[in-house]
């Protein structure tokens, strides 16, 4: 594989070429969005286990490669004769969920090397999540769509093809996946849908956690305590928090992935940045859902395994939902995508309903609409969008934190590397600019080997809190949740938009704001810094 020369049009620049037959071989140029792979290069994705005692387990998560061309998507060539219409898993009929079940009794009866199959379909999430796949020219940078602003474009490309494929297979143009409105705190959305717990069910996953089924509900932030109305307020302020005051493209959806970006051996400068959403709510429900007596937490509870689990697809079906209500359905208006080329024009390879290798472009996933996808209003959303949260604190505890030994922490790399505690206070100078709109809080330089499952737990104005400290209140920023993948580090930039909290705790005037970071779990998390700035 070779960069094309200077000389080259920039046409080349994104034209990949794939000779598919007897010995594929794969020439490309390479520009700076990330293209697609060398389906003819892959390797063996490994993990260790979580559970018990440390076991390295090797998944053949490598694609297979159909005869004849590779298609290039157009809305031409797979344009929808119906609109399909997302519903909520827990509100839909009998009859739906029978077609729904034969489905994926139809899907799982494929053999295991048709693109067709549920293990195909699993696949695919974990070979450019798992790191089967290097980017095309690179010895060491994988195709990774997590952590970045592919993670929410990706994943509705994923389920686009998903949901074509079993409407297919039933011959049922009108086939739409469900959504798990895990989100909905008021209407019965917020446990495990019945649709999926039926045993010797198609939708059925025996690897899901036993004490998780309904009553109980879901907690959107992991390790949340109390009530269960003490944990409905907690989840209705992480989608806040996650989704509400998250109003720039780079806090909510990620930062740049570009060709040669590099999640294994980030540094400082080059980290990468997960969204608001992906960080938080969408992590914790993988953890949440996952089987804590197995290995990996599998199957939802690891990137190798999620999809094998029908459930993985309503979740990210309710994901795809919110990104759609971020969008166009928050109070302000509606807010932006990126624009930067190399986001839209980032390539990826999906599997269509005739078992043939498409070619796709991420800026042909941003309208849901052009795709034929829709969701119904949900009453209960009104709830999160306009949650207000309120302050547990009075006036600004810098004075008393400072004269209690609190310290103070600004940008890397003046600080070093920083051991965060179970509990890690700390007194943050902020640089006010009037001119700017949004304040971001950005935790530098986070580095933590991704043995267990870990949150990062982020409030202001509170130095005395903790791991049992609630989190529906105005002090309360965010979480970020690292889902285990053994072994492998993870190096990023966390930002949290806190402008909305420090107006609501009334301290937006302070030139100074203590910031906590609250561990739970028991990995090793290091930082490089804090910071206090404009987006």
């Amino acid at each position: 594989m070779r960069k094309c020369t200077t000389g080259v049009s920039v046409a080349m620049n994104f034209l990949l070429i794939m000779l598919l037959a007897a010995g594929l071989q794969m020439s490309a140029s390479r520009a700076s969005p990330v293209g697609v792979p060398n389906l003819n290069q892959c390797e063996l994705a490994t993990d260790t286990s979580i559970i018990g005692p440390p076991t390295t387990l090797q998944l053949n998560c490598c694609l297979p490669i159909p005869s004849g061309s590779v298609v290039d998507f157009s809305f031409q060539t797979y344009q929808s004769a119906v609109k399909r219409v997302r519903m909520p898993a827990h509100k839909a009929t009998a009859d739906y969920i029978a077609k729904y079940t034969r489905a994926y009794e139809i899907m799982r009866s494929l053999p295991d090397h048709d693109p067709r199959s549920l293990s195909v379909q699993s696949k695919l999430h974990c070979a450019f999540c798992n790191g089967a796949y290097k980017q095309l020219g690179s010895n060491s940078a994988v195709v990774q769509v997590h952590f970045s602003w592919l993670f929410l474009p990706w994943h509705r490309w994923y389920l686009y093809f998903h949901e074509r494929i079993l409407a297919s297979l039933l011959g049922d143009p009108t086939f739409s996946l469900v959504f798990w409105n895990w989100d909905d705190q008021r209407d019965g959305g917020n446990t495990m849908p019945a649709m999926f717990l039926n045993k010797g069910s198609s939708l059925y996953d025996q690897s899901r956690n036993a004490k998780h089924l309904p009553p109980n509900i879901v907690k959107l932030v992991p390790g949340s305590n109390g009530a269960t109305s003490d944990i409905v307020k907690q989840n209705l302020n992480a989608l806040y928090q996650d989704i509400v005051t998250s109003t720039t493209a780079e806090t909510f959806m990620g930062g740049a992935f570009r060709d040669g970006t590099n999640v294994s051996s980030s540094s400082l400068a080059t980290a990468p940045l997960g969204g608001s959403m992906e960080n938080g709510v969408h992590n914790s429900m993988h953890f949440w859902t996952g089987d804590p007596t197995q290995p990996l937490y599998q199957d939802m509870g690891t990137f190798l395994t999620a999809a094998r689990d029908p459930i993985f697809y309503a979740h990210h079906s309710n994901v795809d939902r919110l990104w759609e209500r971020w969008l166009n359905g928050m109070p302000g208006g509606q807010r932006a995508l990126p624009s930067d080329p190399d986001f839209l024009n980032a390539e990826f390879y999906f599997y269509d309903e005739a078992g043939r290798i498409v070619k796709v472009f991420l800026r042909d996933a941003l309208d849901n609409n052009k795709l034929g996808v829709s969701y119904p209003d949900v009453p209960a959303d009104d709830l999160w969008t306009h949650f207000s949260p309120t302050r547990i604190t009075t006036g600004s505890a810098v004075l008393a934190a400072r004269a209690n030994g609190v310290p103070e922490v600004g940008p890397a790399p003046d600080n070093g590397v920083i051991t965060l505690h179970s509990a890690h206070p700390a007194i943050v100078k902020r640089f006010k600019n009037s001119k700017e709109r949004t304040e971001v809080l950005v935790v530098q330089g986070l580095q933590v080997i991704r043995d267990t499952f870990v949150s990062l737990i982020v409030f202001v104005n509170l130095p005395d809190a903790n791991s049992t400290s609630p989190t529906s209140s105005a002090e309360y920023v965010g979480t970020f949740n690292v889902i285990p993948v053994p072994g492998k580090p993870l190096y990023a930039d966390v930002k949290f938009e806190i402008g909305d909290n420090l107006r609501r705790v009334g301290i937006e005037n302070e030139s100074e704001v203590v910031v906590t970071l609250v561990v739970r779990g028991t990995q090793t998390i290091t930082i490089q810094g804090l910071h206090i700035g404009y987006a």
